[in-house]
């Protein structure tokens, strides 16, 4: 018997692909799909107690999948942590943090996170100079917006014993001043040495941190997500949370297994599967991030002498993903740069002949070339990349990247060509605003914030990345439960005023989640 009937809709199901104005109702029998079809031939399904929603026109389709985003990390800048996405300039910068400092003098650390300098005027990142300003007794932690570079004052350098005869660990940097010494600002792996040194956060901290996202991965209609990058402490509280019943979405988690600032590898996860947790595939860094000018490039940046930096030992790299297939975990990787590609699909291609059905994804994928994706594709190797990356980050692009790369930048039209797996998503808190309808448009229009295009030949369609934020993003993460509105299927579901195949692209951005489902209960409505 069906618990919940909505009608006068519009459908968009995946099933059989797009289905866009053949449906218009939908039957739910508690937390499972019963029947998607038209009303006159569904309508025996609705019994006394069933509660009849009138859709009143409105957009029905799979609740987004963002299968990249750091779910405590952007609920921490909701809760513990500054954040500074959208200073404007070093001096706001620099004010921001000192009036957190002087409000909040319990602190022990003072930890933020986002700025961007590339949309400063005076374009110069913050060393312990700029923050010695704040303070000299207090040490502060300051996050790149790219999670891949941090800057430090002079206290932070002393708790953590960094100086000039510091060892560099393997896939780091540590930035030295005119004088000689550490400057403050640290590379990839380097970040561990002092990041180590900042008191944990517990369980419950963390808890606080992902409910708090949760909150507005509901308001943006999505009910799936894969945080890539969990520590076993993180790992343990989001299970806590699963067997509370209180974790709300459904969620993949991607444990990491080389922590920064150490070449010792954490344990190897077990598999794990219940309604809303699974446990199936283990994360790799092979680069940094484009953005600030690390990920791993064969030729250089332009107008530089840098080519970025690759964190992983290759054979270190290709036994612990040998162990983690052998154990049933398939293996994501984060690699950006062409030469952090070539290296992940080396070795990727020789674990294929042994584990052909394994999940191999790469994350980001963010300049791959053709041969490159050719041998994905003949390797079964999918991706998880961030065309809202352009949106805000494509200012960046264009100032460090030539012709050439930005040419092959982010090109999922070239990833779709070659029969890829490809899903979409945000890697919050990279990007501020994670709206999946914001990444839908950027990888329409191939457009930034100010309002360049970058590869436009590479622009997809709607359909193709509605369809890579549902349907791919919970395939890529061995999912069949859900990401299609079909019979059997798990009721997780959007309610969207409009209805976006038949959007023009510069207005959808504005369509808005009317109300969200979760196992066929409503978790989040526009009007309450």
């Amino acid at each position: 018997m069906s618990t919940l009937f909505i009608h006068n809709a519009h459908i968009i199901s995946f099933q059989d692909d797009f289905v866009n104005g053949v449906c218009d109702s939908i039957a739910i029998n508690g937390n499972v799909i019963e029947a998607v079809g038209k009303y006159e031939t569904l309508k025996s399904l609705i019994h006394p107690g069933t509660q009849v929603v009138d859709a009143k026109g409105s957009t029905i389709m799979p609740g987004f999948n963002d299968s990249h985003i750091h779910i405590w990390k952007v609920g921490n800048l909701k809760t513990f942590m500054l954040d500074v996405r959208g200073v404007k300039s070093k001096e706001e910068l620099i004010e921001s943090l000192t009036d957190y400092y002087l409000n909040n003098p319990h602190l022990k650390w003072i930890t933020a996170r986002g700025f961007n300098e590339v949309i400063w005027q005076e374009k110069f990142m913050p060393t312990k100079i700029d923050l010695d300003k704040v303070s000299v007794d207090k040490p502060i932690y300051l996050i790149r917006t790219c999670a891949h570079i941090a800057a430090c004052n002079s206290k932070a350098l002393k708790i953590a014993c960094i100086d000039a005869d510091t060892k560099v660990p393997a896939g780091g940097t540590i930035q030295l001043g005119n004088d000689g010494h550490p400057n403050g600002l640290l590379n990839e792996t380097a970040l561990g040495l002092v990041a180590n040194k900042i008191p944990p956060y517990s369980k419950e901290d963390l808890k606080i941190m992902i409910l708090a996202c949760r909150e507005e991965m509901y308001r943006y209609g999505i009910t799936a997500a894969t945080d890539p990058a969990a520590d076993p402490t993180l790992i343990e509280a989001y299970k806590e949370m699963n067997d509370s019943d209180r974790l709300g979405f459904r969620l993949n988690i991607l444990p990491i297994i080389l922590p920064d600032g150490s070449s010792k590898p954490f344990p190897l996860p077990d598999t794990y599967s219940s309604p809303f947790l699974t446990i199936n595939t283990v994360k790799f860094f092979a680069d940094g991030g484009l953005s600030g000018k690390t990920a791993a490039l064969k030729r250089f940046y332009k107008n530089s002498q840098e080519q970025g930096v690759l964190r992983l030992d290759k054979k270190q790299y290709k036994a612990l993903s040998r162990q983690c297939m052998e154990k049933g975990l398939g293996v994501a990787t984060h690699a950006i740069g062409d030469a952090a590609i070539e290296m992940i699909i080396d070795v990727y291609k020789k674990l294929n002949k042994d584990f052909p059905s394994t999940i191999k994804r790469i994350e980001h994928l963010g300049l791959p070339e053709k041969k490159q994706l050719q041998a994905m594709a003949t390797n079964n190797i999918a991706c998880s990349m961030q065309t809202i990356f352009l949106d805000e980050l494509g200012k960046n692009f264009i100032q460090y990247l030539d012709a050439d790369y930005l040419n092959q930048c982010y090109p999922v039209q070239a990833v779709l060509n070659h029969h890829i797996l490809m899903a979409l998503s945000s890697d919050a808190p990279v990007v501020k605003n994670f709206n999946p309808l914001k990444g839908i448009a950027a990888a329409v229009t191939r457009k930034t914030n100010e309002g360049e295009t970058i590869a436009a030949k590479e622009g997809i369609s709607i359909e193709a990345a509605l369809k890579a934020y549902t349907l791919n993003a919970a395939t890529i993460g061995g999912e069949d439960r859900f990401g299609s509105l079909q019979n059997g299927k798990l009721a997780d579901f959007i309610l969207l005023d409009k209805n976006p195949l038949v959007t023009p692209i510069e207005n959808i951005t504005a369509i808005k989640v009317l109300a969200t489902y979760v196992d066929g209960k409503k978790v989040w409505s526009l009007q309450e």
